[in-house]
């Protein structure tokens, strides 16, 4: 059967700009590349690469013009941030990969002057199969290091530094061990007051006050931190520059619903992985009830029944409640034992979760709203907030609810809108300036 023509139209169109256009912008890059005189620094990394990126820009922006990519990280936004960086006295980009191949072009691109590795995952686990066949293709960042260059490496992470082999850059370390150059020597507070990162740097304590919520944060502020002293940025201007910085919009961002609970919601991704690490953000949450709903998760190479069995089973050592979002197979609940004890909720949809945290709220209770992106996870919160009527199990939508704004509106009658909100989203990214510290209240 033949394509619609519109669908034709739109792969001549495709190939025309990647075998004809491409080249042009490509060279183009290169060319503002050679010329530029700022410092470009690529952050790379299996998580924590957004956060890092833009505490690396908070900490830079009172240093000089900073010419910020953060979110979208492959080639085709990282040609747009070199061609616009002339003038500019750093650039940061944050570089990103689906697949195999990828890396090695955007780091000839890019040829940074520092490169900074936050910890090599399973993410993209289907396309890699191996975490060392993820660090082979992200070390493609730090080989093409410039000279006299940087590489910020992850220490407590075997691949990540061991990429130190692919440079003959100087080489910084951070992380917990006690061979890392800028260390973790403390990480106090909890989620509702956010945690406090103490580190040693050349044998001088520095104190990070941050308005993060969970312990893992203090991989990306060590790491923005290291960047920042290698560079010559006075630790008091880091400390001041950190404390203003909040978590990204879903990604364990905090919400105060009046008179309800507090949310946090960190439903952008859900590797495997690092589920109990977010996990453990609530266990010490001084609140009358914690409760945490887990969506789809994400990089896996097991069967979805077990993995969900294994995420409810942590989950449950650090929460009150779990509510799970997935369908019940003819075998029935993941952890019927707690099922039974009122302690795990099975539910099919967004919808039906919401409706029950929505009724059970307690004032000042913790919820952790856990699940990848395309799920929507962050419509609970809206419920509690509001009504919300786009239901949609999978919309195509990407970004969070609260961009979009039509989540009080039934999706099935509102897909032309939806479409415009789409491309209204794309439009403002392609002319963004580099994201603004947010202010303490």
């Amino acid at each position: 059967m033949k394509r619609p023509l519109r669908r034709r139209l739109a792969d001549l169109e495709r190939d025309f700009r990647v075998k004809l256009i491409r080249p042009l912008q490509i060279d183009h890059a290169l060319r503002v590349r050679r010329r530029a005189k700022g410092t470009f620094i690529g952050v790379t990394g299996s998580s924590a690469k957004s956060t890092t990126a833009t505490l690396i820009t908070a900490i830079l922006e009172g240093e000089g013009m900073v010419n910020a990519q953060i979110f979208d990280n492959t080639i085709n936004p990282l040609l747009k941030t070199i061609r616009a960086s002339e003038g500019a006295d750093f650039v940061v980009a944050e570089t990103g990969v689906g697949g195999p191949g990828q890396m090695p072009d955007m780091a000839r691109l890019l040829c940074p002057d520092v490169a900074v590795v936050t910890l090599i995952g399973r993410e993209h686990f289907s396309q890699f199969r191996s975490r060392e066949a993820i660090a082979a293709e992200k070390g493609a960042l730090v080989a093409a290091l410039r000279p006299g260059g940087l590489a910020v490496l992850n220490g407590d992470d075997d691949l990540a530094s061991g990429m130190a082999a692919r440079t003959g850059a100087r080489v910084i370390r951070f992380g917990e061990s006690a061979e890392a150059d800028c260390r973790i020597t403390a990480i106090t507070g909890d989620a509702l007051s956010g945690i406090t990162v103490t580190l040693d740097w050349q044998g001088r304590p520095l104190v990070l006050p941050t308005r993060f919520p969970a312990r893992h944060f203090a991989l990306p502020v060590t790491a923005a931190a290291a960047t920042g002293l290698a560079l010559g940025v006075a630790p008091e201007r880091i400390a001041a520059a950190i404390a203003r910085v909040a978590p990204l919009p879903t990604r364990f961002s905090r919400h105060d619903i009046p008179g309800g609970p507090v949310v946090f919601a960190d439903c952008a991704k859900a590797p495997r992985d690092t589920l109990g690490l977010a996990f453990e953000a609530l266990r010490d949450a001084p609140a009358p009830r914690r409760r945490i709903v887990i969506g789809s998760i994400s990089d896996y190479g097991d069967k979805r029944r077990k993995v969900q069995r294994e995420a409810v089973e942590a989950a449950l050592l650090c929460a009150d409640e779990v509510v799970l979002v997935a369908d019940r197979s003819h075998r029935g609940s993941v952890l019927p034992e707690a099922e039974a004890k009122g302690r795990l909720l099975q539910v099919q949809t967004v919808e039906e979760a919401a409706t029950h945290v929505v009724a059970t709220a307690l004032p000042g209770e913790v919820i952790l709203l856990k699940g990848s992106e395309f799920q929507h996870l962050e419509r609970i919160l809206l419920a509690l907030a509001g009504p919300v009527r786009c239901w949609s199990h999978d919309c195509g939508v990407s970004g969070s609810c609260m961009d979009c704004g039509l989540h009080h509106l039934p999706f099935e009658a509102n897909r032309g809108m939806h479409r415009g909100a789409r491309r209204l989203r794309k439009a403002r990214r392609s002319r963004q300036a580099p994201p603004k510290v947010q202010e303490t209240p």
